[in-house]
């Protein structure tokens, strides 16, 4: 069966959903004006939505100007709450269910590696922390898409082959719908104006090149590897093999007792997020997270 995706549906992420209850949230936020460091950072759980503003904020900027890579209070303030609650308000378009792909687990896994991204951008500074944030946010969003524009058709993919490796599901994904979910991702990123190395790293995390052979794109593909692999050990309560993990830090230069540091960040930060993916049953300023940083930090040669 072949269901190729459609491009010009796809672009712009109008069709991606946000967790329950979100939308309806930060527009409640908006509403009561909260500060705007804080909307931002409601914002940062959700791919699609932290997506279509930086698009938006990405639409205004002139040629050859300096695009946006990561939400900010300063980035909010220039789109405007109107358009900001305009956003928000916009539902997605309603889907089918998607046998086998789990929602939830889809959030929590985007969440916990943008932590574990943000946590080791900090500790290599290979790019701005945030946007390595946005990237560990956003780099599966094309598996929202295709969950939501083929759901009958991907759930019969993930009923076959959910439980595979990851690069054999990446090739039945582009075998059956013309582009694999990190392609879609990279897609989206584009469309939205994310930088170009960004989107690059994003489409090729899942098996990046060798080490320095494509020069900067390649060590942060490698970064966002190791966020991956953080994540599925955060999700498992740190159960699990350490392999892909190990594998992908020592590539970056990490040692294993530095590997295990920035894990344990990384799930620290993750813990206090998480919390936020929960509906709201109150309109409440809020809080302000404390902001975990790795003990130790290792700065990259190829700053």
């Amino acid at each position: 069966m072949s269901a190729h995706i459609d491009l010009a549906r796809l672009l712009g992420g109008a069709i991606l959903p946000s967790p329950a209850g979100r939308r309806h949230w930060l527009a409640a936020l908006c509403q009561q004006q909260v500060p705007l460091d804080e909307l931002a950072e409601q914002l940062g759980c959700d791919p699609a939505l932290s997506g279509k503003v930086i698009g938006l904020a990405n639409a205004g900027v002139p040629a050859g100007g300096r695009r946006h890579a990561a939400v900010s209070a300063a980035m909010l303030a220039a789109i405007g709450l109107p358009a900001l609650h305009h956003a928000f308000t916009t539902p997605a378009p309603p889907a089918d269910t998607c046998a086998h792909f789990d929602a939830q687990h889809y959030w929590s896994h985007a969440l916990a590696m943008a932590c574990a991204a943000r946590v080791a951008g900090d500790a290599l500074q290979l790019a701005p922390a945030d946007a390595l944030y946005s990237c560990g946010l956003l780099a599966n969003c094309g598996q929202l898409a295709l969950a939501m524009l083929h759901p009958q058709e991907y759930g019969e993919l993930l009923g076959q082959h959910g439980n595979a490796a990851t690069a054999r599901l990446l090739c039945e994904e582009s075998r059956r719908f013309g582009h694999h979910r990190l392609a879609l991702s990279a897609i989206l990123m584009r469309d939205w104006g994310m930088p170009d190395i960004l989107c690059d790293a994003v489409r090729c995390h899942a098996a990046p090149p060798g080490f320095g052979r494509a020069g900067r794109m390649t060590d942060l593909a490698w970064l966002l590897k190791l966020a991956s692999s953080f994540a599925d050990l955060i999700l498992r309560n740190g159960a699990g093999s350490r392999g892909p993990a190990l594998a992908a830090a020592r590539v970056l230069g990490l040692g294993e007792e530095h590997m295990e540091t920035l894990l344990r960040h990384s799930n620290a930060e993750w813990s206090e997020w998480r919390d936020i993916l929960e509906p709201h049953t109150r309109l409440a300023p809020s809080r302000t997270r404390t902001r975990v940083r790795p003990a130790v930090q290792v700065f990259s040669e190829f700053i």
